[in-house]
């Protein structure tokens, strides 16, 4: 059967409880393939990694998008914005991808989580926007969050936190980008351009460096490129999954539910790499979900006053 003619005919009543339902199984799907790229390690070159990734969502997408109709092609926004989202969420990616190389999943996984309160950060100080005390209050316990995670000074990661701090501050930005397109552009077309945008980028990154680059993919094993595989269809389908999701509920809703991540990371951390998250650790996971979620609903309440 042909797989795309099966998403789009993928429903769950048209309900609340549906689009979190479908949430939650956005954020464990994103896990899961955060969890195969721990899989691959160094095994696969970075570039590698991410051109895989990125062309096999744009093709996807475009063949999704080539079903709905080429009138769907004209519903693309600001293409300045489309670019600039596209560039985000590949240097999102590249910072995640780096991160899970050195960090443990759980503590990747809950340092990315921290865009929420970087966006607020960003509000204040690039925006200039009235940002009130309750939300500088969360702010602050996200910090207090990050820093019992990061310990500085243990000598526990050292430097590669500034990876998934990078792919929080860089999704912070997506977001922003993402809800000017989400006005005037159409979800699937905007990201089929991500994809394509970012996949062009890459090859011609890899053409520059083919010298270096291709050999060292020559060496790779077979069994790592269907791990490769095995990621790209994840990330691709946990896109999908959001889309889904947000047909069914609105974004402020659902946004809470994207913690879940983090349990579903320890999950497979357990699972996996025997890694289990130790009690300083576990605790500032949690001081940062609470942190976030406590600024989405603050954010919510204002916009709905």
């Amino acid at each position: 059967m042909d797989v795309l003619a099966r998403m789009r005919g993928f429903s769950l009543p048209v309900t609340v409880e549906a689009g979190i339902f479908v949430m939650v199984a956005t954020t464990a799907t994103f896990a899961a393939s955060d969890a195969t790229v721990k899989v691959i390690g160094t095994a696969v070159p970075l570039l590698a990694l991410l051109l895989v990734r990125y062309f096999f969502q744009a093709l996807v997408l475009g063949v999704w998008q080539a079903r709905r109709g080429a009138r769907h092609f004209r519903n693309t926004g600001e293409l300045k914005l489309q670019f600039l989202r596209a560039f985000l969420l590949l240097s999102n990616s590249a910072c995640t991808f780096a991160g899970l190389r050195y960090l443990p999943l759980p503590v990747t996984t809950s340092l990315a989580m921290m865009a929420p309160l970087i966006t607020t950060l960003l509000a204040a100080t690039v925006l200039n926007e009235d940002v009130p005390r309750s939300k500088w209050a969360l702010v602050v316990v996200g910090f207090i969050g990050m820093l019992m995670v990061v310990r500085p000074g243990g000598g526990q990661f050292s430097w590669t936190v500034i990876f998934p701090i990078g792919a929080a501050t860089t999704f912070a930005c997506f977001q922003v980008a993402s809800s000017k397109l989400s006005k005037s552009g159409d979800p699937i077309t905007t990201n089929f351009l991500t994809a394509l945008v970012a996949t062009v980028t890459l090859a011609l990154l890899l053409w520059a460096d083919q010298a270096t680059l291709l050999p060292e993919m020559g060496r790779v094993r077979t069994g790592s490129w269907v791990l490769v595989l095995l990621m790209a269809s994840l990330a691709t389908f946990g896109h999908v999954l959001m889309l889904q999701a947000l047909r069914r509920a609105p974004l402020a809703l659902l946004t809470p539910f994207g913690y879940a991540q983090l349990a579903f990371a320890t999950l497979f951390s357990w699972a996996l790499f025997s890694q289990i998250p130790d009690l300083w650790t576990a605790l500032g996971m949690s001081v940062i979900a609470l942190g976030g979620i406590g600024t989405v609903l603050l954010h919510s309440r204002t916009r709905a006053a």
